[in-house]
C-alpha cells in the first residue's frame, strides 16, 4: 500500500506542476502564437527580428493609432516587426467575425498607403500583422488576462525573448524612446 501511496503523490505533484505550467511561464520565451486577420499563422515573439506586441481594444482605437504613428520610424527596419493584438473578447458574435475583419483589412489598406506616401515603405502590413483575439488566446499568453482601458506593449529581442513590458502606455514619445533605447 505505501508504494501505491507514493505513485499518488507523485502523479498528485506532476498533475499540479503541469496544471500550474501555463502561470509559470507568462513572460518566458515560449512560443506565442496568433492567427492574424487573413487567417495566417503568426509568430508572436518569433526570432529574427525585434517584435513590439501591442496590446489594443475598440475603446482604445486612439490611443493606439497614436503608438502606431509612434514606431512609423522603425517600420523600415528589416529587423523590426509590429504586431497588434485586438481584444475582442466576448463582443462580437461569430456571425459578425467576418465584418469585423474586414473592416480591420480596410484600415491596413490605409496605413499601407499612409506608410507608402509619407515613408516610402512599400507592403508595411507584410510585417505588421493585426491578431483580432475573439478567443483570448493569444492574449492570454501574453499575459493580458482583462479589459484594460491603456495601451500595453511586449518587445521581443531578435531570438523571441520578452526584453520589455509596459502597462498603461499613453505617451507616444515614451514609447518612441523606450524603442529607440533598444534598437
Amino acid at each position: 500500500m505505501h508504494r501505491f501511496a507514493v505513485v499518488v503523490m507523485r502523479m498528485s505533484l506532476f498533475a499540479l506542476f503541469a496544471a500550474s505550467a501555463p502561470l509559470l511561464c507568462h513572460g518566458s520565451d515560449r512560443n506565442i502564437r496568433g492567427q492574424d486577420v487573413n487567417g495566417h499563422a503568426v509568430a508572436v515573439n518569433g526570432a529574427g527580428h525585434y517584435t513590439v506586441v501591442m496590446y489594443t481594444n475598440p475603446d482604445l482605437e486612439d490611443d493606439s493609432r497614436a503608438m502606431t504613428l509612434a514606431l512609423d520610424s522603425f517600420r523600415s527596419r528589416s529587423d523590426f516587426a509590429f504586431i497588434r493584438v485586438v481584444d475582442l473578447r466576448g463582443d462580437v458574435p461569430p456571425s459578425m467575425r467576418g465584418l469585423v475583419r474586414g473592416q480591420i483589412r480596410k484600415e491596413m489598406v490605409r496605413e499601407d498607403k499612409r506608410l507608402k506616401e509619407q515613408r516610402g515603405i512599400t507592403d508595411a502590413s507584410a510585417n505588421a500583422p493585426i491578431i483580432p483575439d475573439f478567443s483570448g488566446s493569444t492574449l492570454d499568453a501574453l499575459g493580458w488576462d482583462t479589459v484594460y482601458s491603456q495601451v500595453h506593449l511586449v518587445v521581443y529581442d531578435r531570438h523571441g525573448h520578452e526584453i520589455k513590458r509596459l502597462a498603461d502606455v499613453s505617451d507616444p514619445k515614451e514609447l518612441t524612446k523606450v524603442m529607440g533605447d533598444i534598437l
